[in-house]
C-alpha cells in the first residue's frame, strides 16, 4: 500500500465540506459507511461538528509512516496506529484478537493474505508515542501478541491455552505459529514434501498442535495430507497433538486436551484462584463472540 509520501497532501477546505467527508467515506465497505465518521485534524476548526462526525485532534509529532494512502485525497491510520487509539474503546480479548489478525495472514471471512503490521511495528509505536491515547493498555497487551496466525482459530487456541491464569487461561508457554520447518533430505525422499507449517509448535519440546478445521484445512486429498504430515512428523520425532472443532467447542473435553499438552511441555497448571473456572468461561465466550461488529 502506498503510503503518506506517495503523493502531495490534498487540498481540502477549511473546514471540510459534506461532500469531502462524503467521499472519504466512500472508500468504507458499505456495510460500515453509516457508522459515526472520526476525522484527527490540527484543529477543532478543521472541520464541522456533526451527529455523523467526531473530532479528534493531537499534539503528538506524526510522520509519514504513521498513515496510509487509501484513495485519492484520503489518508487512513497505519494498522498499529489504529489499534492504539482504538486500545480504550476494546476489552483484552477484542484487542488481542484483533492485534493477532494484523499480525496474521487471514482476516474476518478469508485466509491467505498478508500481515498488515508485525508486534514489533506495535512496540516501536507504543515507544515513540508514550503519550498517545490508548497507548497504557495497548502496552499493557503487546507482549501477549504473536506474529503468524493463519486462522482466527489458532488465535483462539493460543489465546485460550497461553494467556495468563488471570484471564481464564492455563499459562503455557507461547509456541511458534506456523513456523517453516526444512525437511531433511532423506525425509523429503521418503514424504515427497520439502517443507512443514505446523500450527502451533515448541521447538524447545517438539510438540505440534494442528486445527483439524473442514473451514480452515480443506482439500481434495485432506486425509491423505494429513496422513503425510503426520508420517513427517513421526520422522522428524514430533509429538502431534491434534485439536478438533468438536474439541475446542466443548469445555471439558478442550480442558482434558490443554492438560495433555501441558504435561507433554512440563507445565504444571495450578491456578490458586477459587474464581478460575468462571474466569475460563468468561474467557471462552470472549474468544467466540464476533469480532468487529458493524455498529449503526
Amino acid at each position: 500500500m502506498d503510503d503518506f509520501r506517495s503523493t502531495s497532501a490534498p487540498q481540502l477546505s477549511v473546514p471540510l465540506r459534506e461532500s469531502e467527508i462524503t467521499a472519504a467515506v466512500g472508500v468504507l465497505p458499505e456495510e460500515r459507511q453509516h457508522e459515526k465518521v472520526h476525522l484527527l485534524v490540527e484543529t477543532h476548526e478543521a472541520a464541522r461538528h456533526s451527529h455523523d462526525v467526531a473530532i479528534h485532534t493531537t499534539t503528538l509529532e506524526l510522520g509519514p509512516a504513521d498513515f496510509h494512502l487509501a484513495a485519492p485525497g484520503v489518508f487512513v491510520c497505519s494498522p498499529e496506529f489504529a489499534l492504539i487509539q482504538a486500545a480504550p474503546a476494546l476489552g483484552e480479548i477484542e484487542f488481542l484478537r484483533i492485534a493477532f489478525a494484523l499480525c496474521g495472514t487471514y482476516r474476518v471471512g478469508i485466509n491467505d493474505a498478508y500481515p498488515l503490521t508485525t508486534p514489533l511495528r506495535i512496540n516501536q509505536m507504543l515507544t515513540r508515542m508514550t503519550g498517545l491515547n490508548g497507548a497504557k493498555p495497548a502496552r499493557r497487551l503487546t507482549p501477549y501478541v504473536l506474529a503468524g496466525a493463519a486462522s482466527p482459530r489458532e488465535t483462539q487456541l493460543v489465546l485460550h491455552l497461553c494467556l495468563p491464569y488471570r484471564m481464564g487461561s492455563y499459562g503455557i508457554a507461547y509456541p511458534q505459529l506456523n513456523p517453516r520447518i526444512d525437511l531433511p533430505a532423506h525425509v523429503q525422499r521418503l514424504t515427497g514434501n520439502s517443507v512443514l507449517f505446523p500450527d502451533l509448535f515448541w521447538p524447545d519440546k517438539n510438540i505440534a498442535v494442528e486445527y483439524d478445521s473442514d473451514k480452515w484445512h480443506t482439500g481434495s486429498s485432506r486425509i491423505a495430507n494429513d496422513a503425510r504430515r503426520r508420517n513427517i512428523l513421526v520422522h522428524l520425532g514430533i509429538t502431534e497433538i491434534c485439536v478438533t472443532k468438536r474439541q475446542f467447542n466443548d469445555l471439558i473435553a478442550f480442558d482434558k486436551t490443554a492438560r495433555i499438552l501441558s504435561r507433554r511441555l512440563r507445565h504444571r497448571i495450578h491456578p490458586r484462584s477459587e474464581e478460575f473456572r468462571s474466569r475460563q468461561m468468561k474467557l471462552r465466550k470472549q474468544l467466540l463472540a464476533p469480532l468487529l461488529r458493524v455498529q449503526g
